[in-house]
């Protein structure tokens, strides 16, 4: 297993993975909850172009006024979140408040993003620079990953008591994994999200359990809930920042999203935090600038579900790699991460 200290915050959880580990009440819950939950029902014929459908989806999800409860099941447990969206003229405001695990809200109005966590009197904010929410998790030109995935329509089931259309999307090559997905049949905004593994099976997924479409949720309900007493703490955040690495063996479809640096708590050096996305699946790629006598060293793979974590030394870095993507997508990623100066 791999130990990183500086980025604890990002392994903590790979680390402890037992992939021999298996869980009765968790494959008891899966078949009732897709026996139950995901009843096909009779509707009319599905969409014949996927393309179209796509955009739909994406626009809707984006320009819709919607208010529900969702959540997302992983293999080691369960967040419930609730989330209110209005559109206007103004543009978009979202709250995504945590139901369950650590109290959090988080915030975005455009493009701007803010986590509020509090503890007792004391709020913390963080600016996100990137941070997608479900159920906004297509690009807004969604239709270019068709170049990528192999598009089906599955047919009908009822979700969170509306009718939904689906729409399986499998890799066309081994650089990432399949997704399905499932949007109202008349609003077009996306009720859940299936990924699959490298057998095409349900290993994690995001759902509406209740949701009212179409009713713009009140302007009180954005309020980020700071009072007179609290006081407020700004911790370190990323910085955007151009980007000064290049992947040299980028899988088809991948683009970089997003680069910015940040500093670890105790810590000097600035760690860079490069995203790549092909509009489904993300790739994260941190390079950490290590001292000449630093004897940190690490490199070594894990896996949790279709999530894998991947690091090695560099010259004077250390290189890790989290992504929703099959482990050699990952590795070769990073391994051919290299300082601009040096890509030929």
């Amino acid at each position: 297993m791999i130990e990183r200290n500086t980025l604890s915050g990002i392994t903590a959880d790979m680390t402890a993975i037992n992939l021999t580990t298996i869980h009765p009440e968790k494959i008891l819950f899966w078949f009732v909850w897709m026996l139950f939950v995901a009843l096909p029902v009779e509707a009319a014929s599905p969409p014949t172009d996927a393309a179209i459908w796509l955009n739909d989806v994406a626009n809707a999800t984006r320009t819709t006024n919607y208010e529900g409860v969702f959540i997302f099941q992983r293999p080691n447990g369960i967040e419930i979140s609730h989330i209110s969206h209005r559109s206007g003229k103004n543009g978009e405001i979202l709250r995504l408040d945590a139901l369950s695990g650590e109290p959090r809200t988080f915030l975005r109005h455009n493009n701007n993003v803010f986590c509020y966590t509090p503890h007792g009197h004391q709020m913390d904010v963080e600016r996100h620079h990137h941070r997608p929410f479900f159920p906004e998790i297509l690009p807004k030109q969604p239709d270019d990953i068709l170049s990528y995935y192999q598009p089906e329509f599955i047919g009908h089931i009822r979700i969170a008591g509306r009718d939904s259309t689906g729409l399986s999307l499998l890799p066309r090559d081994p650089y990432r994994y399949g997704y399905i997905l499932w949007a109202d049949s008349v609003s077009h905004v996306l009720l859940r999200l299936i990924k699959l593994d490298g057998q095409q099976q349900p290993v994690s997924w995001f759902s509406f359990t209740q949701i009212d479409i179409g009713n713009a949720p009140e302007r009180t309900q954005f309020r980020s809930g700071l009072t007179d007493k609290q006081a407020i703490i700004i911790p370190e955040h990323e910085t955007p920042i151009t980007a000064n690495w290049q992947v040299e063996k980028m899988p088809p479809g991948f683009h970089l999203i997003t680069a910015a640096q940040f500093i670890l708590p105790k810590h000097t050096r600035p760690v860079i935090h490069l995203v790549y996305s092909d509009g489904l699946s993300t790739v994260s790629l941190f390079v950490e600038a290590l001292a000449a006598d630093d004897p940190v060293r690490q490199q070594g793979l894990a896996r949790h579900g279709i999530m894998s974590l991947y690091t090695r030394p560099g010259n004077a870095d250390q290189i890790t790699a989290l992504g929703d993507v099959p482990p050699a997508t990952l590795m070769m990623m990073a391994d051919s991460l290299q300082p601009i100066s040096k890509v030929k």
